[in-house]
């Protein structure tokens, strides 16, 4: 067996069972466990690009270290004296655990592409279970699955063993869109999954039975068709990383670049945009403010372009909270408008899809980035949940109020883009629970920076907005964090 291939050279003597692949299975499941796990630690916005390549690296590394571990001791007490028989089966699974930290990453990130890893990951499995199970076999069943003019699986079983996997594999693949279409994607990701891997299952079966039998064993995956699954892996470990760049415009991996952002923002939702007929909940301040900026207080003395801040400008908030759901990009217009405490107000999904919250302050005169060298936002957290809690800080320019609803929507200039300046965790938020103030007392203010790039200098903003993300296992209820202000630092 040459050192880069997977060989199907399971020598078993003839007469003897097949070697059980089982142990490929629990490999790759403990490989999602422990980087599920590892990934649930990770939070968002906080990764240098050069971390990014690392982070794949390190957690492709730890899959592959995991799966083979773990097939390799299950193979040494089944097979005792005879390791070598298995090293095909566990660098097999060990291919196939390449896949995992990308589907780990975009279950936690709730990516769509939850899906497509799924399906990439069982489609490995499937087809390499197959074709070690009939590499495995002995030489009487070979003679028997590669006797020429076969042309299918089943071809003497009874008619119910011909229907019933393909009834299967239908019912399997109408669940995972059913699912879908119901937003349980996890669950349409394991059917997808399962389905695509059945399929795996009988074309690898199918290779082998219409295989010449003048050809003798072969190597099923060269040394580098491995390194093409391994770069293949790598590059969509990274992309389900995205969310996790510090400098990164997405929420969440997909086409959220800020120019459709901003088209999404403003064009109008219908009530019949999502199947869930959630419409959104508008919060307003409980009394309406007098103040928009507390110093500066001049027009003239507002910074703008080349002017530079020499003491620190407070801008109090006193603008909406917005909860609305996915594929919502903010509430509908049907949705209810209320007064109240985002501290004090429980609002919460009708169902299991998650809950996004964002807060959106106005301001009356456009503000120059190049102004200030961070901005502060100063909060306040009521939130007894477990689960911690990262803030986004987005600016923008708002259209001239003067243009129609059709010419903001369709002219979303260059500079009327959202900025991305950060996403920052609360610290208060990973605390436990047992150490947080009291809910229903007053709560200690916190401030959170967000630096400001000097290469931002000129772009103006009249527009702040605060989006909240919450940990998944309690994103299904709105985070009761209240904005108190925001501070530009000179």
């Amino acid at each position: 067996m040459q050192a880069g291939e997977l060989q199907g050279s399971f020598d078993l003597e003839p007469g003897t069972r097949r070697m059980p692949l089982w142990p490929m299975v629990v490999g790759v499941v403990m490989s999602a466990w422990v980087l599920d796990f590892l990934v649930s630690w990770l939070p968002r916005g906080t990764l240098p690009r050069f971390g990014l390549l690392v982070l794949a690296t390190i957690l492709l590394f730890a899959a592959v270290m995991v799966c083979g571990f773990v097939v390799r001791t299950i193979y040494v007490r089944l097979l005792p004296g005879t390791p070598k028989l298995a090293t095909p089966a566990i660098r097999a699974a060990c291919l196939t655990a390449l896949w995992v930290p990308a589907w780990a990453l975009f279950v936690e990130t709730w990516s769509l592409l939850m899906i497509a890893a799924s399906v990439l990951c069982l489609v490995s499995l499937g087809y390499f279970l197959k074709r070690c199970d009939l590499e495995s076999a002995p030489q009487t069943d070979a003679a028997v699955r590669r006797e020429p003019g076969t042309p299918f699986m089943f071809e003497s079983a009874p008619l119910v063993r011909v229907l019933l996997p393909s009834l299967l594999l239908v019912l399997l693949f109408d669940g995972a869109i059913a699912l879908a279409a119901n937003r349980w994607f996890i669950a349409s990701s394991l059917f997808a999954g399962v389905f695509a891997g059945a399929i795996a299952w009988r074309a690898a079966a199918r290779r082998v039975v219409e295989a010449v039998p003048a050809e003798g064993p072969r190597a099923f995956i060269s040394s580098g068709k491995q390194a093409g699954i391994a770069a293949a892996a790598f590059v969509f470990t990274v992309m389900a990383l995205l969310p996790f760049l510090r400098a990164s415009p997405f929420g969440g991996f997909g086409l959220n670049t800020p120019k459709t952002m901003a088209k999404d923002a403003a064009a109008p939702k219908s009530d019949a945009a999502s199947s869930d007929g959630y419409v959104g909940i508008i919060l307003l301040p409980l009394t309406e403010s007098q103040k928009k900026i507390v110093a500066p207080v001049k027009r003239e003395l507002v910074p703008h372009f080349g002017v530079k801040i020499s003491e620190p400008m407070e801008i109090p908030f006193d603008g909406q909270y917005w909860y609305f759901k996915s594929p919502d990009k903010q509430p509908r217009p049907s949705a209810r408008v209320v007064r109240g405490s985002s501290t004090k107000t429980q609002v919460r999904s009708s169902d299991r899809y998650p809950l996004l919250m964002e807060a959106h302050q106005k301001l009356a005169d456009p503000l120059d980035l190049g102004c200030c060298s961070s901005m502060d936002l100063v909060v306040e957290n009521a939130d007894q949940l477990e689960g911690a809690i990262a803030l986004e800080l987005w600016v923008k320019k708002l259209p001239d109020a003067k243009a129609t609803a059709k010419q903001r929507v369709n002219s979303v200039a260059p500079e009327q883009a959202p900025h991305y300046l950060g996403t920052v965790t609360i610290p208060s938020s990973m605390l436990p629970i047992a150490s947080r103030p009291n809910a229903s007392g007053k709560q200690p203010e916190e401030k959170l920076q967000f630096p400001i790039p000097a290469a931002m200098d000129g772009i103006n903003f009249n527009e702040i907005t605060v989006v909240v993300r919450t940990a998944p296992e309690r994103a299904k209820a709105g985070a009761k964090v209240a904005i108190k202000k925001f501070v530009l630092e000179p």
